[in-house]
């Protein structure tokens, strides 16, 4: 009997592909489409159609209610405390990898696969199921799948993982797919004009409140628009000071934000990581290492702060602030923007000293605030 696999469809030419190796590979495919937003949009009938080509079931799931609740909702929150949130891990987490195996298991299908230019292996030393690297470092989406479990990780199939984006634009182009150079989605899918302050208005049917623009030394020097207009290290929309300045911190009870031109304070070191999730690391299981990484000695190991940003080296420790455990996270040399609400994602320090980059995902979690 074959292994049955739910391949996620969204529409774009890596799902379509995923679906044609999957079945090449010898796996029995069903389709599914996401349905995020009230009606299906295009997309749908792009991934029906690549669905019918290859002569597998389809099927839209409508997940709008879930999208609202669990992204939609804590994106609009996020912006509104004076943080920068980022939604996509949070599909991936609730949706992605949370409904979408859900629906698998209802349609009886031992697999869950997607288009992630990542890998999802077994690795024996440590006896786990790890994220790893895709092959492709341009398009590399391992920093999404820090939240996964080990029980979703073995349901989970990454066929792209070992191509490069420019191949799997031929392979499409060669089994006729209509997609084949569709162009990559950007930014955000339900802000399409990347316009977010904009979209959170209009979600909540109401303009975001103005407020003061405090310089270093306390004092007002403007209004801005509204906290949800703004980021960390941003220079825009700050109005005219005769100088670059920069949005050093917002403060949400206060609905003030602290600018400055010393673009040095937007660097930082230290900060705390909440919600924090181990996929191929548990200080449980470390051995000899466990009491020094509990005891705040902490463990070497790659640090991303972004999906488009590079890996630095760095080390990370547990602790406690105000009975509520974090992750303590230490560059070895300070970042700019670190930005609460964004994912910390923890890669290894790779063996070959020739290589800067690590290739598994130790784990991650939501940036809390800067220390």
């Amino acid at each position: 009997m074959l292994p049955r696999a739910l391949i996620a469809m969204s529409g774009g030419v890596d799902s379509s592909m995923t679906a044609l190796l999957m079945q090449q590979a010898g796996y029995e495919c069903v389709g599914v489409h996401m349905q995020l937003l009230d009606e299906p949009g295009p997309d749908a009938a792009g991934a029906r159609a690549i669905a019918d080509k290859l002569g597998i079931p389809f099927h839209i799931c409508d997940l709008s209610q879930l999208f609202r609740d669990k992204v939609i909702e804590p994106f609009a929150q996020g912006y509104e405390v004076g943080e920068t949130p980022n939604p996509c891990i949070v599909c991936n987490r609730y949706l992605k990898f949370g409904a979408l195996l859900d629906i698998a298991t209802d349609l009886n299908c031992d697999y869950l696969a997607t288009g992630h230019y990542a890998r999802v292996e077994k690795d024996e030393d440590i006896g786990c199921y790890v994220a790893r690297t895709g092959a492709d470092a341009s398009k590399d989406q391992s920093y999404v799948l820090y939240s996964l479990s080990q029980e979703q990780l073995s349901r989970v199939v990454l066929p792209l993982g070992d191509y490069y984006k420019p191949e799997i634009r031929k392979m499409a182009a060669q089994a006729g797919f209509h997609n084949a150079g569709k162009s990559d989605s950007q930014g955000i899918c339900f802000v399409p004009d990347k316009d977010y302050s904009a979209y959170i208005e209009r979600y909540r049917g109401t303009p975001s409140k103005e407020g003061d623009l405090i310089d270093s030394g306390g004092k007002v020097v403007g209004k801005h628009k509204g906290i949800i207009h703004y980021t960390i290290g941003q220079r825009k929309e700050l109005g005219a000071h005769g100088r670059p300045v920069f949005v050093q911190s917002i403060q949400s009870a206060e609905n003030t934000i602290s600018i400055g031109d010393d673009e040095s304070a937007l660097y930082s070191a230290n900060f705390l990581v909440r919600d924090f999730n181990w996929v191929a690391f548990s200080p449980e299981k470390t051995g000899e290492r466990t009491d020094h990484f509990l005891s705040g000695g902490g463990l070497p190991c790659n640090i991303k702060i972004g999906y488009k940003h590079l890996q630095h080296k760095g080390s990370i420790s547990l602790t406690e602030v105000s009975g509520i455990q974090y992750v303590k996270v230490t560059f070895d040399q300070p970042q700019r923007a670190v930005s609460p609400g964004q994912a910390a994602v923890f890669y290894n320090i790779p063996n070959d000293p020739t290589q800067q980059n690590g290739d598994t995902v130790l784990g991650g979690g939501t940036i809390d605030s800067i220390l």
